[in-house]
């Protein structure tokens, strides 16, 4: 049982195609299909259905595939932990919450490329569905997002930290002089707010709606950034992460609303999957965090 043909394997598994693996492995189809079919031989049993075009595991297949993802992790360790210690090159794919990239991201990329010039850093915003999907294909090789806290057997958390959400109005607005603000008088104002789908955008929907209220904001956009602008420039109210204002909130230059009956927090969380080895330039942003 050759690392190659494990490797091919698994991508097979991921694209759920003969070719598009071949493609990404610079093999010809031909040689992934011997490859396989000497494996399947090997282990005495089919690993994928092939009807029409369509590439499925078996369940035999789904069973090797979890050691399959262990044998090339141990052997790529392996050969890692043989080698000369050297600069950390190579690619860190990193998938992450919008509000995350504007607040954090550019220190720590800063300080990333100066710790490794070398590595080549793909980034990709997403939701927090999307990245544990990429995250289970090795589309991605850490998520680092913005939700309720999340916790499965095959992700291993490597960062959490609490971060309260707050609703914010331009300082000369009427209710940023109460000390109080209830969810009644919030519904009658506008709101500009961050897409459907956002993890803390629906933890406010689903406030407002077992109050039997319900906001519609006029403008609904993926950027906090920009929300918190626009805010700032009388267009209306918001509900963003307290990090985000944080700066404009010091100045007076957003006010924050007290809201008793809507007191949500999120968690930032870094992940990456069990299965997948940590590798030097993973490790580097990690201890960054």
């Amino acid at each position: 049982m050759e690392l190659r043909t494990i490797n091919t394997f698994l991508h097979i598994a991921e694209l759920h195609s003969f070719s598009r693996a071949a493609r990404e492995l610079g093999y010809s189809q031909s040689a992934v299909s011997s490859q396989i079919a000497q494996l399947e031989a090997e282990l005495g049993t089919p690993l994928f259905d092939r009807v029409g075009k369509t590439v499925r595991l078996t369940d035999a297949g789904l069973t090797f595939q979890d050691y399959a993802r262990t044998l090339l992790a141990t052997a790529q360790q392996a050969k890692a932990a043989l080698q000369p210690a050297r600069e950390v090159r190579g690619t860190l794919r990193i998938a992450l919450a919008d509000s995350v990239c504007s607040t954090f991201l550019p220190d720590l990329l800063l300080h990333y490329h100066a710790r490794c010039p070398e590595v080549e850093l793909v980034l990709r915003t997403a939701t927090a569905d999307e990245m544990l999907q990429w995250l289970s294909s090795n589309e991605v090789d850490l998520a680092y997002t913005l939700d309720q806290p999340i916790l499965q057997p095959n992700l291993v958390l490597a960062f959490n930290e609490l971060e309260p959400i707050c609703m914010v109005a331009p300082p000369n607005h009427p209710l940023a002089r109460q000390e109080v603000v209830t969810l009644e008088e919030l519904a009658k104002q506008e709101f500009l707010l961050t897409e459907r789908g956002m993890s803390y955008r629906d933890a406010l929907d689903q406030c407002m709606d077992a109050h039997h209220l319900a906001l519609k904001p006029y403008i609904e956009l993926g950027s906090a950034a920009m929300l918190a602008e626009m805010v700032e420039r009388g267009m209306g109210l918001s509900f963003l992460p307290e990090y985000i204002v944080r700066n404009e909130l010091a100045a007076h230059r957003l006010a924050r609303l007290n809201v008793p009956e809507c007191q949500i927090s999120m968690h930032r969380q870094l992940f990456y999957h069990r299965d997948k080895w940590l590798t030097p330039q993973m490790k580097a942003f990690v201890e960054l965090v």
